[in-house]
């Protein structure tokens, strides 16, 4: 079987435009993907009040990109602070047992 046999053909509607995306993950999935790139796209439009579309999609790409290393980062200082906790309730275990 090859790779594009895995593929999933999903037609979406993006800021006006139909397109039809190739994707190895479920049609649901990236029905919901595209609908958050369309409804960011329309926020900028109207909160920028910018009529050029290539301008729109940057900008959401950025704000998209942005949220994703926000909470990368969140999560990433999340596990530092288990990992820390972790350590120390082990010491406390260990600390009790002597």
């Amino acid at each position: 079987m090859s790779h594009s046999d895995d593929l999933h053909k999903t037609k979406v509607m993006i800021f006006g435009s139909e397109y039809v995306l190739s994707s190895e993950e479920s049609e649901e999935y990236t029905s919901k993907v595209s609908k958050f790139v369309n409804k960011k796209m329309h926020e900028i439009a109207r909160t920028e009040n910018i009529g050029d579309t290539t301008r729109i999609a940057l900008m959401a790409a950025f704000d998209i990109v942005d949220q994703i290393a926000r909470h990368s980062t969140r999560h990433r200082e999340d596990r530092i602070r288990i990992d820390e906790a972790l350590k120390r309730l082990e010491q406390h275990i260990d600390d009790t047992k002597k």
